[in-house]
């Protein structure tokens, strides 16, 4: 199965913003989940200040400094693993540095995932993380699979009238970014019902189950991209179909 650690952090806690994190045990931890071939991929984020948040509503788009919501702890980074389970997956996120100053949400993606094959960085453009953001709802675990199989699905929401309608919204999105060569990778997340919080306080694992923060918008997937600037990144963000009724966070990756 593969999952999505989502490390979250308290950015004011850190006098150097750039060094929200403890780089020693960063690297034994990935050397380590590389070698067992668990850590598929993985990446740190430039601070929540560099984030920027797009809506698109009655044709108007909507550009906002900021993350899509306001809490004290911000997403910091994110691993991609390939695990037994959600046990395995849980306890590899209980080793990640980010448990001792943060916490990390351990998030299952849905079924079909291929595997990450991602090509060396362009040193002439710059990666960015899109954090596709929509109210979800309290759908129960065993009515997950449906309701995230399309992050972009709001039984409630106007102009929304078929799951096949916004499959193939998105569908026309990944396939126009995909031929450009700017989208590098992205999968929908299941429900944030599946979600697992782990974090470690005093050095005790202490896992809580739901998403790191409870509010009204959760992360209902992500797309990685590869762009010339943000400009390019926005753009991208705004033509994404959860644009219409959700929020897309654009946040810049640090240089591996």
């Amino acid at each position: 199965m593969k999952f999505m650690l989502i490390h979250t952090l308290d950015e004011s806690a850190f006098p150097n913003e750039e060094e929200c994190g403890v780089p020693v045990e960063l690297e034994s931890w990935a050397t380590e989940m590389v070698g067992r071939g668990i850590e598929l991929d993985g990446a740190r984020l430039h601070p929540v200040s560099s984030a920027t948040s797009v809506r698109r509503r009655d044709g108007r788009t909507l550009v906002v400094d900021g993350p899509f919501a306001e809490t004290k702890e911000q997403v910091a980074g994110y691993d991609l693993l390939e695990c037994r389970d959600l046990d395995e997956a849980i306890a590899v996120a209980a080793a990640h540095p980010t448990t001792a100053v943060g916490s990390i949400e351990v998030r299952p993606l849905e079924d079909g995932a291929p595997t990450v094959d991602l090509p060396e960085p362009d040193p002439a453009r710059q990666r960015y993380l899109l954090l596709i953001c929509a109210a979800m709802g309290a759908a129960p675990v065993e009515d997950a699979a449906h309701a995230d199989r399309d992050p972009g699905h709001d039984p409630g929401h106007p102009g929304h009238d078929s799951d096949q309608d916004d499959d193939e919204d998105i569908d026309r999105w990944v396939d126009d970014l995909d031929s450009r060569g700017v989208r590098l990778f992205g999968w929908p997340l299941q429900h944030p019902s599946t979600a697992v919080t782990v974090s470690r306080p005093n050095g005790r694992t202490m896992t809580v189950d739901g998403p790191f923060a409870e509010t009204k918008e959760q992360i209902a997937g992500y797309d990685l991209l590869e762009c010339t600037d943000l400009d390019e990144a926005l753009a991208a963000a705004a033509a994404h179909p959860v644009a219409s009724f959700g929020t897309v966070e654009v946040r810049p990756l640090w240089a591996s």
